[in-house]
């Protein structure tokens, strides 16, 4: 069934062109962002980086990402226009299992922190987990309950994403790792939490639902989980209530 036009956000099928400039942030932004990762990722991430394979010196085509990522999970990547997309469209691309890549780069002005996801932040950060099957099933718990949740509940899904998915932490024999794609393709903030100086609580839906989501700065309290499966548990018996 054919979606409202408000409720698709426009892709584009074709390949890119990237300036060299381009290429360049994106070389620069993966040289300084590889020690924090190596050092400070979970061992899942780090997985399925190996797995992926990103290019150092030039931003990746989508095509040769889903030559990956499709097989092994059964998800695909297709690129937009949109540089921050409403949570209603981004969800019904969730649906079909079809996670979206903005157009747009930041400028050298924004190498250590950008409010707007961008193409670093969507491939750099959150690629390498959708290469693994039991990551994707922990997305695609989201889009079933976003699609069928109230207008109060859903804000209580975006909180859950942001502080998971996006901003996350994992305990990982006993340190804490990074989890979340926002911390893992953000230079600035990952340095600034893994110095301490962020306080940090355990991941509980009854937590996280307190906090809003620090779009223009960095998190004031962020969350940590035990592991991907008691995160899927938790997530799951909030999901259940709703409908």
């Amino acid at each position: 069934m054919a979606l409202p036009r408000s409720e698709v956000v426009s892709v584009r099928r074709r390949e890119m062109a990237f300036s060299e400039e381009q290429h360049a942030v994106w070389r620069d932004l993966y040289a300084r962002q590889l020690p924090n990762v190596q050092q400070f990722a979970c061992r899942e991430y780090l997985e399925g980086f190996d797995i992926l394979g990103l290019p150092a010196e030039q931003i990746p085509q989508l095509k040769d990402l889903n030559a990956v990522i499709t097989p092994r999970t059964g998800w695909s990547t297709v690129r937009t226009q949109v540089r921050y997309s409403d949570a209603v469209p981004w969800y019904h691309h969730f649906a079909k299992r079809q996670f979206l890549i903005t157009d747009y780069m930041r400028g050298r002005h924004e190498m250590d922190f950008t409010p707007e996801p961008d193409m670093f932040h969507d491939i750099f950060g959150h690629l390498p987990f959708m290469a693994l099957p039991e990551y994707t099933a922990l997305q695609d718990l989201f889009a079933p309950a976003f699609l069928r949740a109230t207008d109060a509940q859903r804000e209580t899904i975006k909180r859950l994403a942001w502080f998971s998915t996006e901003f996350g932490l994992i305990r990982e024999d006993g340190q804490l790792k990074i989890f979340g794609a926002g911390l893992i393709s953000s230079f600035g903030e990952i340095q600034h939490v893994m110095a301490g100086k962020t306080p940090v609580r355990p991941f509980t839906v009854a937590n996280v639902i307190g906090y809003e989501k620090a779009i223009y700065t960095f998190n004031e309290v962020l969350f940590v989980i035990e592991s991907i499966e008691a995160l899927k548990v938790e997530l799951a018996a909030y999901f259940d209530t709703l409908g």
